[in-house]
Protein backbone atom coordinates (compact mmCIF):
# COMPACT_ATOMS: atom_id res chain seq x y z
CA UNK A 1 0.00 0.00 0.00
CA UNK A 2 2.84 2.31 1.09
CA UNK A 3 4.67 1.64 -2.66
CA UNK A 4 1.53 2.67 -4.56
CA UNK A 5 1.02 5.69 -2.74
CA UNK A 6 4.45 6.60 -3.70
CA UNK A 7 4.19 5.75 -6.58
CA UNK A 8 1.50 8.37 -6.85
CA UNK A 9 3.45 10.53 -5.54
CA UNK A 10 5.85 10.37 -7.90
CA UNK A 11 3.91 10.17 -10.52
CA UNK A 12 2.34 13.66 -9.11
CA UNK A 13 5.49 15.31 -8.78
CA UNK A 14 6.59 14.31 -12.66
CA UNK A 15 3.38 15.97 -14.05
CA UNK A 16 3.79 19.19 -11.72
CA UNK A 17 7.54 19.32 -12.87
CA UNK A 18 6.13 18.68 -16.64
CA UNK A 19 3.26 21.53 -16.49
CA UNK A 20 5.76 24.07 -14.52
CA UNK A 21 8.50 23.25 -17.34
CA UNK A 22 5.66 23.46 -20.10
CA UNK A 23 4.37 27.03 -18.30
CA UNK A 24 8.33 28.57 -17.87
CA UNK A 25 8.67 27.71 -21.59
CA UNK A 26 5.33 29.24 -23.23
CA UNK A 27 5.63 32.64 -21.14
CA UNK A 28 9.90 32.40 -21.77
CA UNK A 29 8.59 32.23 -25.50
CA UNK A 30 6.33 35.16 -24.98
CA UNK A 31 8.30 37.15 -23.79
CA UNK A 32 10.65 36.59 -26.93
CA UNK A 33 8.13 37.07 -29.18
CA UNK A 34 7.38 40.10 -27.67
CA UNK A 35 11.26 41.47 -27.22
CA UNK A 36 11.67 40.44 -30.77
CA UNK A 37 8.10 43.01 -32.01
CA UNK A 38 9.67 45.62 -29.96
CA UNK A 39 12.78 45.77 -31.34
CA UNK A 40 11.26 45.82 -34.96
CA UNK A 41 9.70 48.85 -34.24
CA UNK A 42 13.20 50.31 -33.96
CA UNK A 43 13.87 48.68 -37.10
CA UNK A 44 10.84 49.67 -38.81
CA UNK A 45 11.06 53.20 -38.03
CA UNK A 46 14.15 53.44 -39.35
CA UNK A 47 13.73 51.30 -42.53
CA UNK A 48 10.67 53.94 -43.04
CA UNK A 49 12.75 56.93 -43.14
CA UNK A 50 15.47 55.33 -45.64
CA UNK A 51 12.19 54.77 -48.04
CA UNK A 52 11.83 58.19 -47.92
CA UNK A 53 11.42 59.93 -51.69
CA UNK A 54 13.34 62.78 -53.03
CA UNK A 55 12.23 64.76 -55.85
CA UNK A 56 14.12 67.45 -58.03
CA UNK A 57 12.84 69.93 -59.89
CA UNK A 58 12.08 73.91 -61.16
CA UNK A 59 9.32 75.95 -59.56
CA UNK A 60 8.96 78.85 -61.87
CA UNK A 61 6.61 81.68 -61.91
CA UNK A 62 5.56 84.38 -64.43
CA UNK A 63 3.63 87.62 -63.39
CA UNK A 64 2.72 90.69 -65.24
CA UNK A 65 0.21 93.50 -65.72
CA UNK A 66 0.18 93.28 -69.48
CA UNK A 67 -2.77 91.80 -71.48
CA UNK A 68 -1.16 90.57 -74.23
CA UNK A 69 -4.69 91.13 -76.15
CA UNK A 70 -2.71 92.93 -79.34
CA UNK A 71 -5.16 96.16 -78.02
CA UNK A 72 -3.82 100.04 -78.21
CA UNK A 73 -3.86 100.34 -74.86
CA UNK A 74 -2.11 97.50 -74.25
CA UNK A 75 0.52 98.32 -76.51
CA UNK A 76 1.00 101.90 -74.23
CA UNK A 77 1.13 99.48 -71.26
CA UNK A 78 3.64 97.89 -72.26
CA UNK A 79 5.67 100.83 -73.77
CA UNK A 80 5.26 103.32 -70.19
CA UNK A 81 4.06 101.39 -67.28
CA UNK A 82 4.64 97.34 -68.09
CA UNK A 83 5.78 95.47 -65.28
CA UNK A 84 6.80 91.65 -66.05
CA UNK A 85 8.62 89.75 -63.92
CA UNK A 86 9.71 85.87 -64.56
CA UNK A 87 11.08 83.77 -61.64
CA UNK A 88 13.09 80.53 -62.18
CA UNK A 89 14.86 78.31 -59.00
CA UNK A 90 15.16 74.89 -58.40
CA UNK A 91 13.82 72.70 -55.26
CA UNK A 92 14.51 69.78 -54.05
CA UNK A 93 11.33 67.86 -51.85
CA UNK A 94 11.38 65.22 -49.57
CA UNK A 95 8.20 62.79 -49.63
CA UNK A 96 7.93 60.04 -46.56
CA UNK A 97 5.76 58.73 -43.10
CA UNK A 98 5.95 61.48 -40.34
CA UNK A 99 6.72 59.31 -37.14
CA UNK A 100 7.31 61.48 -34.54
CA UNK A 101 4.03 61.92 -33.48
CA UNK A 102 2.27 59.09 -35.09
CA UNK A 103 0.65 56.09 -33.44
CA UNK A 104 2.47 53.19 -35.58
CA UNK A 105 1.30 49.66 -34.71
CA UNK A 106 2.71 46.20 -35.49
CA UNK A 107 0.13 43.23 -35.01
CA UNK A 108 1.69 40.14 -35.79
CA UNK A 109 -0.74 37.02 -36.12
CA UNK A 110 1.20 34.09 -36.47
CA UNK A 111 3.89 34.25 -39.50
CA UNK A 112 2.02 37.66 -40.79
CA UNK A 113 2.65 40.96 -39.53
CA UNK A 114 0.64 43.73 -39.96
CA UNK A 115 2.49 47.64 -40.21
CA UNK A 116 -0.14 50.73 -39.32
CA UNK A 117 1.87 53.58 -40.75
CA UNK A 118 0.41 57.01 -41.25
CA UNK A 119 0.09 58.08 -44.73
CA UNK A 120 2.88 59.60 -46.82
CA UNK A 121 3.19 63.17 -46.86
CA UNK A 122 5.45 65.97 -47.98
CA UNK A 123 8.00 65.97 -45.27
CA UNK A 124 10.02 69.04 -46.49
CA UNK A 125 9.83 71.49 -49.31
CA UNK A 126 13.19 73.45 -50.17
CA UNK A 127 14.19 76.19 -52.97
CA UNK A 128 17.66 76.58 -53.94
CA UNK A 129 17.42 80.16 -53.66
CA UNK A 130 21.33 80.01 -54.39
CA UNK A 131 20.73 78.95 -58.05
CA UNK A 132 17.76 81.78 -58.28
CA UNK A 133 17.26 82.97 -62.26
CA UNK A 134 15.25 85.99 -62.05
CA UNK A 135 14.14 88.58 -64.94
CA UNK A 136 12.35 91.93 -64.78
CA UNK A 137 11.31 94.09 -67.63
CA UNK A 138 9.83 96.79 -66.92
CA UNK A 139 8.03 100.34 -68.82
CA UNK A 140 9.56 103.87 -69.42
CA UNK A 141 7.81 105.11 -66.29
CA UNK A 142 8.13 101.71 -64.52
CA UNK A 143 11.47 100.90 -61.67
CA UNK A 144 11.92 97.93 -60.35
CA UNK A 145 12.11 98.38 -56.58
CA UNK A 146 14.40 96.55 -54.19
CA UNK A 147 12.28 94.07 -52.65
CA UNK A 148 10.43 93.55 -56.23
CA UNK A 149 11.61 89.93 -55.97
CA UNK A 150 10.50 89.49 -52.26
CA UNK A 151 6.80 88.95 -52.72
CA UNK A 152 7.02 86.69 -55.68
CA UNK A 153 9.36 84.66 -54.07
CA UNK A 154 6.95 84.21 -51.29
CA UNK A 155 4.70 83.17 -53.63
CA UNK A 156 6.59 80.93 -55.84
CA UNK A 157 7.16 78.83 -52.42
CA UNK A 158 3.74 78.63 -50.93
CA UNK A 159 2.51 77.76 -54.54
CA UNK A 160 4.95 75.38 -55.05
CA UNK A 161 4.79 73.50 -51.99
CA UNK A 162 1.01 73.52 -52.60
CA UNK A 163 1.04 71.57 -56.26
CA UNK A 164 3.58 68.91 -54.20
CA UNK A 165 1.17 68.16 -51.53
CA UNK A 166 -1.66 67.54 -53.59
CA UNK A 167 0.84 65.23 -55.78
CA UNK A 168 -0.43 61.68 -55.52
CA UNK A 169 2.26 59.86 -57.69
CA UNK A 170 4.90 61.40 -55.69
CA UNK A 171 2.74 59.82 -52.44
CA UNK A 172 2.11 56.61 -54.00
CA UNK A 173 5.68 56.06 -54.86
CA UNK A 174 6.82 56.56 -51.29
CA UNK A 175 4.12 53.76 -50.09
CA UNK A 176 5.59 51.64 -52.68
CA UNK A 177 9.40 52.00 -52.10
CA UNK A 178 8.50 51.19 -48.11
CA UNK A 179 6.15 48.36 -48.77
CA UNK A 180 9.00 46.80 -50.48
CA UNK A 181 11.79 47.69 -48.46
CA UNK A 182 9.89 46.09 -45.48
CA UNK A 183 8.28 43.25 -46.98
CA UNK A 184 12.01 42.01 -48.22
CA UNK A 185 13.29 42.79 -44.45
CA UNK A 186 10.46 40.41 -42.83
CA UNK A 187 10.63 37.96 -45.72
CA UNK A 188 14.29 36.89 -44.95
CA UNK A 189 12.83 35.87 -41.28
CA UNK A 190 10.16 33.74 -42.74
CA UNK A 191 7.56 36.80 -42.04
CA UNK A 192 4.90 37.98 -44.47
CA UNK A 193 4.71 41.63 -43.89
CA UNK A 194 1.55 43.69 -44.83
CA UNK A 195 1.80 47.57 -45.15
CA UNK A 196 -1.81 49.46 -44.33
CA UNK A 197 -1.07 53.37 -44.56
CA UNK A 198 -3.90 54.71 -42.13
CA UNK A 199 -5.55 57.86 -43.02
CA UNK A 200 -5.21 60.67 -40.40
CA UNK A 201 -8.57 61.21 -39.12
CA UNK A 202 -8.76 64.93 -37.74
CA UNK A 203 -11.59 65.35 -34.64
CA UNK A 204 -13.37 68.64 -34.62
CA UNK A 205 -16.03 69.79 -32.33
CA UNK A 206 -19.22 69.78 -33.39
CA UNK A 207 -20.74 73.08 -33.01
CA UNK A 208 -24.20 73.51 -31.26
Amino acid sequence: MSRILSLIIGLLIIIALVFTGYELGRRMGQGDVQSEIIENYSFVRDIAELASLEVNGVSSINATNLANDGSFTDAMRKMFTEQTVHLSVPYTAKFGVDLKDSAMRIIRKDSIIEIHLPEPRLLSYELRLDRLDASNQSGLFTSASPDLYTGFQKQLYQEGRAQLEANTVYRNQTSIGISHLLERYFKSAGITAICIFDQTVSMQNPKG
